[in-house]
Formats: C-alpha cells, sequence, structure tokens
C-alpha cells in the first residue's frame, strides 16, 4: 500500500542481523525503507524486512507521518521504548541509514538546485 504519489522517493537502509535470529542463517542483513514526499520531507509508508508483518507494522506506526526535517531520533526513540526483540539495534541502526541515505538524497538535490540557478 503506497502513498499512490508517483513523485515520492524511496530510501533505504540496511544492518546486519544478530545472532540467534532464524533470519540470520537465511540473509544475514535486515533492511527498512521510508518512502518519502520530497516536497514535506514526511515518511509517507515505510517497510521493514525480515520481521514479522505484525512487526512490520508496529516499526510502520512510528515512522510514517514523521517529518525527517527532524531528523530519526525521537521514532527511534520511541521504538527502542516499546519494542521488546532480539534485531532491536539492527533495526535502529537500518532507520539511521536509511535517513543517512535521505539525507544524501537532500545534498544531491541542494547541489542541482544550486548549479542551476549559477547557470542563469
Amino acid at each position: 500500500m503506497g502513498s499512490g504519489n508517483h513523485h515520492t522517493i524511496f530510501c533505504t537502509g540496511y544492518a546486519r542481523l544478530p545472532d540467534g535470529m532464524a533470519a540470520k542463517n537465511l540473509y544475514g542483513v535486515m533492511g527498512v525503507g521510508f518512502e518519502i514526499d520530497p516536497e514535506t520531507d514526511k515518511i509517507v509508508n515505510a517497510s521493514c524486512t525480515f520481521v514479522t508483518n505484525m512487526c512490520n507494522d508496529f516499526i510502520k506506526s512510528i515512522l510514517v507521518g514523521h517529518d525527517l526535517k527532524n531528523g530519526v531520533d525521537l521514532p527511534i526513540q520511541t521504538f527502542e521504548k516499546r519494542y521488546f526483540g532480539l534485531g532491536k539495534k539492527a533495526i535502529v541502526s537500518a532507520i539511521r541509514d536509511a535517513y543517512n541515505q535521505f539525507e544524501i538524497y537532500k545534498s544531491m538535490v541542494y547541489a542541482e538546485s544550486g548549479a542551476k540557478q549559477e547557470q542563469r
């Protein structure tokens, strides 16, 4: 279920899974994805791989609607206070990695817009 907006962007982050998780033997890593409205910097959809649908919905409920102009510390704090299970650190790392990919995107857009203005 996406936003229906064809102008959104998708940023992903990955992290290694801890020992003791069945998914580690299969995949080794897990990912978190943000679908973002680049005009508002808000997360409009989110997903997390290698976890149950319930956990994916839980993470999504924390992330969707969050304004990335404010970083990701607040949703990470919320997640850390409410999630008790293996993979907590990996999920947090993947959220930070996805946010870092968004920051790279924003810096590229900023650089491109500056270059266009210089050409005028």
